[in-house]
């Protein structure tokens, strides 16, 4: 009776340990996945420079729209949110184009430029989109959900951000965008 007593709390104590290493295996793997960037960027913080290529072939490097206000925003074709906001962001851009606004869509599709080129054509976009398949940009600003957009002042610095969709056309929204641009011309 006592040799099943000792083999069942073995198996007990065999699964509680065997529970413990896979949850550090799935928290250290979350961890290492955010990689350096892990700082979760928030209001008040210098905006990560970067460097990425755009859907048309160029490239865009952040520190080069110094002087401008950049809208920084993350999204992906695979998020139905983002799919339903992008042509308001769109709508934005055809709006304050010319006001000393850059408006960047980030897209973290991971399929690549396909399914992005694919969507913008179909919705008829002209906004820059720029691409982060591996995600790695978005990672840099702690973005873990999508869409997530940033505005950045002339010198870098976040003045905005918005976790989940918006309607950017909505005057609340483009009063933002514009106290933006004007709190520093």
């Amino acid at each position: 009776m006592s040799t099943k007593k000792s083999g069942s709390i073995k198996k007990i104590a065999f699964l509680a340990v065997l529970i413990i290493l896979i949850a550090l295996v799935i928290i250290g793997w979350f961890v290492m996945g955010r990689g350096t960037g892990s700082k979760i960027i928030t209001i008040g913080d210098r905006a990560p420079e970067f460097h990425l290529k755009t859907l048309d072939g160029g490239s865009v490097n952040l520190a080069d729209l110094r002087g401008k206000v950049v809208m920084v925003h993350f999204w992906a074709t695979w998020c139905p949110p983002c799919v339903e906001e992008m042509p308001k962001i769109d709508k934005l851009y055809r709006t304050l184009t010319g006001k000393e606004l850059m408006i960047l869509a980030v897209s973290v599709d991971e399929g690549g430029e396909g399914a992005v080129r694919s969507f913008i054509q179909q919705n008829k976009l002209g906004l820059p989109v720029l691409l982060d398949p591996g995600g790695d940009v978005a990672r840099l600003y702690g973005t873990y959900k999508f869409p997530e957009t940033y505005v950045v002042d002339r010198q870098g610095v976040v003045r905005f951000k918005a976790i989940g969709p918006r309607d950017w056309t909505d005057p609340a929204s483009l009063q933002i965008i514009l106290n933006s641009i004007e709190a520093q011309s």
